[in-house]
């Protein structure tokens, strides 16, 4: 239970991304209106490029923030080892560092997705009883929201690791939407048994037999698409391949409807009168589906918070990315992980001796 006087220090990566740092230190003060008097942000990155910034964004005196030099960056194509072994010192790199040396509570970066899962993992650790990290994403559904893991760190998960995102990513929902008995559902390509082959099917097997182990989460059985939106399962389990396919798309959807409707409605009057009337209840919908309202992404299954935003982020999807990271840091959600991972696995080598 987090304390009236609990406060927590976050290093923000501030060069990876697409927009570059000016949008992160936007997202910075943003994310400052929202954070306690006793909070730190440890801006990570080019000290010359970022006290220009934050003095523009009226910030630099603020005693919340303190910058940490790292000189190189990390670009959106480098590959994982290449860029750990030359650009020791950059921005994501010293971030994660000061994680594993208990200097900050969490991380949170906007850069390649690749090298921070790559670095993260052999920077900060894996939890006992975890083969790979996953990303866990917040997906709106027709009733509130919804975890999917993974959405792109592990493309080519096994169906033990399944298991491990499904421990994970329920235990995710409960620490951080509240949900009291996680419902869990597998993607695949529809709900009879049988189907998505092999590795679904083993997965599903695993899943079962949890599922009379632990009373603490409901395995529903195997899901498909329709179900990400119009089901009730709390949390979607998939490899990451598939799950980052899956966030991609929905976005590019969400933000290709409100450019159509935009559209229709500047060229027809009327439009704009119903536009007008309805005004309400559009706000209410564009604040359940609008991508940024869950702006990151945690990297589960480390021994450290780390959390990824997208490259393409804006500074409010950045921003919730931050305020996520805090929140995250008074849940604890860690701690329990190991334990119940321990039993997972002793249920999944039960189980294999079965096949």
């Amino acid at each position: 239970m987090e304390t009236v006087t609990q406060t927590y220090r976050i290093a923000v990566d501030c060069m990876g991304g697409d927009k570059g740092p000016g949008e992160v230190v936007q997202a910075v003060s943003l994310a400052l209106k929202e954070l306690r008097a006793g909070d730190k942000l440890f801006l990570v990155g080019q000290e010359e490029v970022l006290q220009p910034l934050l003095r523009s964004a009226g910030i630099a005196g603020d005693s919340r923030i303190e910058v940490r030099h790292a000189p190189d960056v990390i670009e959106m194509d480098d590959k994982p080892m290449q860029a750990m072994k030359s650009k020791k010192h950059s921005s994501m790199i010293v971030a994660l560092e000061m994680l594993k040396a208990g200097e900050a509570d969490a991380v949170v970066s906007t850069g390649n997705t690749k090298v921070l899962v790559g670095a993260g993992t052999l920077k900060v650790r894996l939890m006992p009883g975890v083969q790979r990290p996953a990303l866990s994403a917040i997906f709106p559904r027709k009733t509130g929201y919804s975890i999917v893991v993974d959405v792109g760190a592990n493309p080519e998960t096994t169906s033990e690791q399944l298991v491990h995102n499904t421990v994970l990513g329920a235990l995710y929902s409960i620490s951080i939407l509240g949900t009291e008995k996680p419902k869990v559902g597998l993607l695949t390509v529809g709900t009879e048994e049988g189907k998505g082959g092999e590795r679904i099917n083993r997965a599903n097997a695993y899943l079962k037999a949890l599922n009379e182990r632990f009373d603490w989460f409901e395995y529903a059985g195997p899901v498909e698409g329709f179900d990400v939106f119009q089901g009730d399962a709390d949390v979607i389990v998939t490899d990451g391949f598939t799950g980052n396919i899956l966030l991609k798309t929905v976005e590019g959807l969400v933000y290709m409807l409100k450019d159509l409707i935009g559209e229709k409605v500047k060229r027809n009057p009327i439009y704009i009168a119903a536009g007008l009337v309805l005004l309400p209840l559009l706000k209410a919908v564009k604040r359940q589906v609008r991508p940024e309202r869950f702006g990151g992404a945690p990297l589960l299954g480390l021994n450290g918070l780390v959390f990824k935003a997208h490259g393409s982020s804006n500074k409010h999807g950045t921003a919730a990315a931050i305020l996520m990271a805090r929140n995250a840091c008074s849940k604890n959600i860690n701690r329990k992980a190991s334990e119940l991972l321990a039993v997972a696995n002793d249920v999944v080598a039960e189980v294999q001796e079965s096949f």
